[in-house]
């Protein structure tokens, strides 16, 4: 390994050993780039080839996943236009048909990350999406609750890899200096998703009666159809990999490859599954920490998103035209201010700590919903709730691949984050049953219980992991790189007490 000159760009995530006058200790200083004059890599070479990238791929995934978000959800918005009524729904069926989807999906996304790399990820994510914009676009011609779930079966499983892909594909690209801003971009998109939803309803409302269909089932066409155009014309856009990108020249591969091992490392566990990772994900308790933390988000999240033009239209007695304007600035500003946060965690790799925020916020919103205390504060309230929740979700889906540099280990932690989290989707259509419309106190409170349990859980894993960077600032665990070689050190991840975590 090259000595590390005071002037040289340091590491980031890595330390490095520097020999003291004794030569049985080992001094570690935090670095922020590569070691050795070969590794430099000029700042403006770094941000050419993140500029690509970024002008190929970003806009793609954010794309098919507003889609993904759009075919989700849109059943939230077709029940405001008769789709309970037309189709016969009663009690809890319509919250069933809804909650029924994360039953597939749950079980399918952690097996699909473990073998997107084994196939072309790119192709794989396409044929993903255009399946399920299949189905999404047949699924305007069912009839009664049994086709209505069976479609809702399908699109999960069909739905269930392109998230943990499209992280775990994005990691493949950027470091961890400019990995959560990218998934930021990406995960966005749900936010967004309710904006262009909300938009998109409006407008199609105008085509009630249109060829004998009600309103809702134009809503579920006109929005499944784009889904399957896209998956055709992903191959053609995404690369497979950084090598096989034709859009970067050689000379951008190769500042690709330096910014990756500067920022992650050149071991071959960091580019391919080696079961022993894979085991350590499963021993390691922030594994389960992180996707305990995310499922109470996750409730959250995919609660507010389908059920925000019912908890708008509850409060007054807008028509259902106005609900869907109205639900639109609520999502806006939930994306504009994840994004800037997104933005100063990868600056300052500080991820707890955003994600604790945006907890807080989402607190205050369901308090000032659960306070009834008049239509502008519970509106206000919904306000707090988006900005938190999307913060506080999407950068935890960047805080598990930054701390976890192997890749068979990041690829299950990610797996199991999301896996976990999703399920959350199963329960969450019941934290509003119309029984206890217009308040839903139940279901306010229920909620801030919740997100108290993952507030607790995030300070205690930004409490570990700061922890880990003080002893291994101190020098207290270098012990463990005694008797092995640079190679195996550097094999060790985020064992290695060069490594350091965010925070």
């Amino acid at each position: 390994m090259a000595d590390v000159d005071e002037k040289q760009v340091p590491r980031d995530g890595i330390s490095t050993p520097q020999k003291d006058t004794d030569s049985s200790s080992l001094k570690t200083e935090r670095l922020e780039q590569a070691p050795g004059v070969d590794d430099y890599l000029d700042p403006a070479a770094e941000r050419t080839v993140l500029r690509k990238m970024d002008m190929r791929i970003i806009p793609m995934v954010m794309w098919v996943y507003l889609m993904n978000m759009m075919d989700r959800v849109n059943i939230g918005n077709a029940r405001l236009f008769g789709m309970e009524e037309e189709l016969g729904l009663s009690g809890n069926e319509f919250q069933l048909a809804v909650s029924i989807l994360f039953v597939t999906y749950c079980l399918f996304e952690a097996p699909s990350n473990m073998i997107i790399k084994k196939m072309q990820p790119a192709r794989y994510l396409a044929g993903l999406t255009l399946a399920w914009g299949i189905i999404a676009t047949f699924s305007a011609w069912v009839n009664n609750l049994g086709s209505l779930i069976a479609c809702r079966l399908l699109l999960g499983l069909m739905e269930a890899g392109f998230f943990p892909g499209v992280v775990l594909y994005l990691s493949m690209f950027y470091g961890r200096k400019s990995l959560a801003l990218r998934i930021a971009c990406f995960y966005s998109t749900a936010a967004l998703s309710g904006v262009a939803g909300g938009l998109v309803a409006y407008g199609i409302s105008f085509m009630h009666g249109a060829s004998g269909w009600r309103a809702w089932r134009w809503i579920i066409l006109i929005n499944g159809a784009p889904t399957i155009l896209t998956g055709i014309v992903i191959p053609f856009v995404l690369p497979n990999s950084p090598e096989t990108a034709k859009f970067l020249t050689d000379e951008d591969k190769e500042n690709l490859r330096r910014i990756h091992e500067s920022q992650i490392g050149k071991a071959y566990n960091f580019r391919n599954i080696v079961k022993s990772d894979v085991m350590d994900g499963v021993k390691d308790w922030t594994t389960w920490a992180f996707c305990f933390a995310l499922f109470p988000l996750l409730t959250m999240l995919y609660s507010f998103v389908v059920f925000l033009p019912t908890i708008i239209r509850d409060m007054g007695q807008w028509d259902a035209a106005v609900v869907q304007a109205m639900t639109v600035p609520v999502y806006a500003v939930g994306a504009i201010v994840y994004i800037i946060f997104a933005f100063f965690s990868d600056k300052t790799q500080y991820r707890g700590f955003f994600i604790m925020a945006g907890i807080v916020s989402s607190m205050i919103g369901y308090a000032m919903l659960l306070a009834n205390a008049g239509n502008g504060v519970s509106y206000a309230g919904t306000f707090f709730v988006s900005v938190g929740i999307f913060a506080a979700a999407g950068i935890s889906f960047a805080w598990v691949p930054t701390n976890n540099p192997r890749y068979g280990k990041r690829a299950f932690s990610t797996g199991m984050h999301l896996t976990i989290g999703n399920s959350s989707g199963v329960a969450s259509p019941f934290l509003f049953d119309s029984k206890y419309s217009p308040h839903y106190r139940p279901g306010y409170a229920a909620s801030m219980g919740m997100l108290f349990f993952s507030l607790l859980l995030n300070i205690i894993l930004t409490w570990h992991f700061n922890r880990q960077n003080k002893l291994r600032d101190e020098g207290k665990q270098d012990y463990l790189m005694e008797g092995k070689t640079e190679e195996e050190i550097e094999a060790m991840g985020e064992r290695s007490p060069r490594f350091r975590f965010a925070i």
